[in-house]
Order: C-alpha cells, then structure tokens, then sequence
C-alpha cells in the first residue's frame, strides 16, 4: 500500500516552481535525505533514458537508492499546472517522487504508482484536493477500493 509510504509533510499543494530541478529540490526539503544535489543529478541521469513525464500531466521520477532504510513518496498536486522552462512545454499535474530503498518491494511499489496515475477518476479525484490530508484519504479510499 501506498499510503504506508506517504507522510504529511512530504506532500505539496500548488507549488509554483517552474523549474522542474527547483520543484524537486524543494521536494526532497521535505524528505530524510540529506544529498538533495545528488539526487536531482541520479533523476536528471535516469530521465535521459527514459523520462518521468508521463502525460495527463503527471510526472514520476523515481531513483533507487542504496543507503535509505525505507522508501518515501513525496507528492505534488498542482490543479492548473506548471510548465518547467527546463523540461519543455509538458504540463505537471501531478510529480510523485519516489525515493526507492532497496530493502522495499520497489518494483511492486512502482508499479502501483502507475496503476494509481493512470486512473482518470484518481488524477481528477486528487487535482479537486484542497488539503494535504485529502490527498492522503484520496489514494487511500482508491488502495481499498
């Protein structure tokens, strides 16, 4: 389940950021992590291989990392969306950063981000949030659905 993994202050409503390596560094701000820097970089490395923009306005960028005891999701919900003048004309919606450990089932954990993101009724569910725990409540009433 997701919403193990979520945590209050890991989720941003509405941030203006329209640099899409300033959104994330504002991002991890809220995490455990202590190497923001080396991160984005490890993001930014991965994103030339395959990019976190999904469409329907939602992001997923995801790094895997070695010293984390616990994955943590971070999340930001932006109803009438950013465009980064670092990452072209696509619109976030959505950006669900996944700081990945590898002591956690990340593959599985993944692919219910996807499963989650693609579902239309969510993503509209989630852009209607006007607080934090809304969000939380929203992506868990979908987990027990």
């Amino acid at each position: 389940m997701l919403t193990r993994y979520l945590k209050r202050g890991n989720i941003l409503l509405n941030a203006t950021n329209n640099n899409y390596r300033e959104l994330l560094s504002t991002m991890l701000a809220k995490s455990a992590v202590t190497d923001i820097s080396g991160i984005i970089d490890k993001i930014f490395e991965r994103e030339k291989i395959m990019p976190t923009a999904l469409g329907k306005g939602i992001f997923l960028p995801r790094v895997i990392l070695n010293n984390i005891e616990r994955t943590e999701i971070l999340i930001m919900v932006n109803h009438d969306g950013i465009v980064f003048d670092d990452y072209g004309t696509t619109v976030a919606n959505v950006v669900m950063l996944l700081l990945l450990s590898k002591r956690d089932d990340y593959t599985t954990l993944l692919a219910q981000c996807l499963r989650l993101l693609n579902d239309d009724c969510l993503r509209s569910d989630l852009l209607h949030c006007r607080k934090v725990e809304d969000v939380i409540k929203t992506i868990r009433d979908w987990e027990e659905e």
